[in-house]
């Protein structure tokens, strides 16, 4: 059994191939139920973002990693040979490592981005809702959201730090030297784009357009921001009298084409920025090819936040002092899951020595509900601190590698010697 990674971010490959394996909303469930129903995984949670697209899951061996490999070819429709270039897979300790470090944003692109916990709740939440995960990775993202939000509240990794919409409308202000009297069209109504919103109003964006497919969202966000919603099927109308267009829509097609940009340029004088923060891509990369007209991408990004990057620089090391301990504890605890029917059978063989003694004692006493249940509590209460003892010892051999079987483990619970506790025998055996 292995705790694998099987992923592609900002660093493995380039925003053309990202987008490609990238699963829009929703799209990741019927994937994940596919490695499931054909045996590819026994637990697995899909996290897909704009930066990075990455299966968490329990597998039985490395064979796993090319029937990964395969499905996803297949699913998203691209070159096997091409997919395995460009991408990773990580097993047990690093698996887990890795997981937490995206937790805690060391591993985005902008270190310090408040959207990445988020994102790893809502995958986490589509895994158990299709009953995907189960109770290895149960705990393993239980784990690493709280580490996420120890990482970020302990260094202030998050403090000033610079999100993607952040760094988006930083760069629209670089191209102009200044957004005050500007006017901004945002594509797409969601989280991203109210995020961007707010980041270019600080910048003094006066004329705010907001446009989506579905019009209420937009009118939601208008009001909301105090922009205007505009008709999603006019971008071509709203092009000649904007400056900036940020679109984060990630529909899968151009939603921006370059007829279109080349169209509006021929009636305007000023430069045309256009900032793409989807993927997919929702901008034609052709419009590079226009003049006067300025398109970023993601990876375009990268350039804003390196030349940010030594601000965060500490406080990124003192995430990386909070994730190890946390990684050896989980690994430790994984390593005692194969003791846990030993300890479930000495439970239970305890438990019936209790059951047995306890009803033997009552017969003979003629006591109240109360006082009876007095004594049903001590009984319990001196089996758990008998258990306790013999317990720690088989979980601390557990973690030692030590085997599990044989009279040496018999030895070592001595606080049973003399107690008719049996152990590795069926119930057949035992009759």
């Amino acid at each position: 059994m292995l705790i694998a990674a099987l992923g592609m971010n900002h660093r493995s490959a380039p925003i053309e191939v990202r987008e490609r394996v990238a699963f829009p909303p929703c799209a990741g469930r019927p994937f994940l139920r596919h490695l499931k129903d054909e045996g590819v995984i026994s637990e697995a949670v899909l996290l897909s973002t704009c930066n990075r697209t990455e299966v968490y899951a329990v597998v039985k061996d490395e064979a796993a990693h090319g029937r990964m490999l395969d499905a996803l070819a297949e699913n998203r429709g691209v070159d096997r040979e091409s997919l395995e270039k460009d991408t990773y897979w990580m097993t047990d300790a690093e698996a887990v490592r890795h997981l937490y470090r995206v937790a805690s944003s060391l591993d985005s692109m902008v270190v310090g981005e408040a959207q990445i916990l988020g994102q790893v709740r809502d995958a986490y939440r589509a895994a158990t809702e299709e009953r995907c995960a189960g109770p290895l990775l149960n705990r393993l993202f239980h784990t690493s959201l709280r580490i996420g939000k120890d990482v970020r509240s302990e260094t202030g990794i998050g403090d000033s730090s610079l999100s993607v919409p952040h760094v988006a409308a930083k760069l629209a202000e670089e191209v102009f030297g200044t957004l005050a009297g500007r006017t901004a069209l945002v594509l797409g109504a969601g989280e991203m784009s109210e995020l961007v919103v707010k980041h270019l109003r600080r910048r003094g964006i006066s004329d705010l357009r907001i446009a989506n497919r579905t019009p209420e969202r937009a009118w939601l966000l208008a009001d909301l921001v105090g922009g205007a919603a505009v008709a999603f099927e006019d971008i071509a109308g709203q092009l000649p009298e904007v400056d900036v267009v940020v679109s984060s829509t990630g529909s899968g097609d151009w939603v921006v084409g370059g007829e279109v940009v080349a169209g509006a340029m021929e009636s305007r004088e000023e430069p045309l920025f256009l900032i793409d923060i989807a993927v997919p891509r929702d901008v034609d990369p052709v419009v590079q090819t226009l003049a006067n007209v300025y398109l970023y991408d993601m990876d375009d990004l990268q350039a804003v936040v390196e030349r940010n990057a030594g601000d965060r620089r500490s406080a990124a090391e003192e995430g990386e002092k909070l994730i190890a301990p946390a990684v050896a504890e989980y690994m430790a605890w994984i390593s005692t899951l194969h003791v846990v029917p030993l300890i479930q059978e000495l439970r239970s063989e305890a438990e019936r020595i209790r059951h047995h003694e306890l009803s033997r004692a009552l017969k003979r006493l003629d006591l109240t509900p109360e006082e009876t249940a007095v004594l049903e509590k001590m009984s319990h209460s001196l089996v758990n601190k008998l258990l306790h003892g013999p317990i720690a010892s088989l979980k601390a051999r557990a973690e030692s590698g030590s085997p599990l079987d044989g009279a040496e483990v018999r030895r070592s619970l001595h606080a049973f010697e003399g107690i008719e506790v049996e152990l590795h025998r069926s119930r057949t055996e035992r009759s």
